[in-house]
């Protein structure tokens, strides 16, 4: 089934609800099968992390049961998790996928997205994790008040106008940092002094959430997935383009080239006019085509 993964979602889309339809197609580029397949194929891990240069939590299987956390529909996970002991290899991916969704007790406007996620999971790690406890955190509102909420200015005082602002966990009440219009996002992320190293190691002291080894787009750091408010951000230019290619973030079918501002972008080149909401990756790195032909030139041990 894997060359049939962009059509499967393609045809789900329009069925799902528009708080996960891009978060979806972010999680699918955050965690590709391509990847994946290089880690699981190395006979020397510590080899490929350093020429990679792999930094965070880049196995799937690490956070299998947390990776999709930025979705509404990561409340049904358990019951996804369950639903997937019943699926029936001889049937189309679509059909799998709403076969999975229909187990789950939920709307399929919610369910379609998380099953599409849980049989890649599967796909990818195989079924060790369907026997792990996870309880999901709960909801902080309704869909369409966390859609709402993602072009929401932060209200600051009694009687103060809402402020424009970067929201980094939709799920968390101070998950976010102001924003100045006109910045770019990792610059506004360097005003949040809080210890954001405590929980992601590529965090430095007082640099913020997103993780930054730079500032200009040489190190691919900072990418992010845009949930929303992508209208009030600036459209990718050329430079942005070419890095993007050398590091590979844009290399999946789930990609669409040439939109003025995609789902996934370099939060250094990226200037917010206005209130956003991105997820932040858990792993950055350089895996293109081109650094994958390197390495397979590569003499092996």
């Amino acid at each position: 089934f894997d060359p049939d993964w962009p059509q499967a979602l393609a045809e789900l889309k329009p069925g799902t609800h528009p708080v996960d339809r891009d978060a979806c197609l972010i999680w699918f580029q955050f965690f590709p099968l391509g990847l994946n397949e290089l880690v699981t194929n190395t006979s020397d891990l510590a080899a490929l992390e350093l020429f990679y240069q792999f930094r965070g939590t880049f196995r799937l299987a690490e956070i299998a049961d947390t990776s999709h956390r930025f979705l509404h529909s990561h409340r049904y996970w358990p019951a996804v998790k369950r639903a997937l002991h019943h699926i029936e290899p001889d049937q189309s991916l679509t059909d799998m996928i709403r076969r999975v969704a229909a187990l789950v007790k939920g709307p399929s406007e919610f369910t379609l997205t998380i099953a599409a996620i849980g049989l890649m999971t599967l796909r990818q790690i195989g079924p060790a994790f369907l026997t792990q406890p996870y309880t999901p955190p709960e909801d902080r509102g309704t869909p369409d008040e966390i859609l709402r909420s993602r072009t929401t200015g932060a209200k600051c005082g009694l009687f103060s106008r809402r402020k424009p602002r970067v929201i980094i966990d939709e799920r968390e009440k101070d998950g976010w940092f102001p924003l100045i219009p006109g910045q770019h996002i990792t610059t506004a992320a360097e005003r949040d002094k809080r210890p954001h190293h405590a929980t992601d190691r590529r965090c430095s002291l007082g640099n913020g959430p997103i993780p930054v080894d730079c500032r200009s787009g040489t190190c691919g750091t900072c990418w992010v997935g845009i949930l929303g408010g992508n209208e009030n951000l600036s459209p990718v230019d050329e430079f942005e383009k070419k890095r993007m290619g050398y590091f590979g973030y844009w290399e999946n079918p789930f990609h669409t080239p040439d939109v003025p501002t995609p789902l996934i972008r370099l939060a250094c080149q990226t200037v917010a006019g206005e209130t956003c909401s991105v997820v932040i990756p858990p792993w950055n790195g350089v895996w293109s085509s081109a650094r994958r032909e390197a390495y397979e030139r590569l003499p092996k041990r």
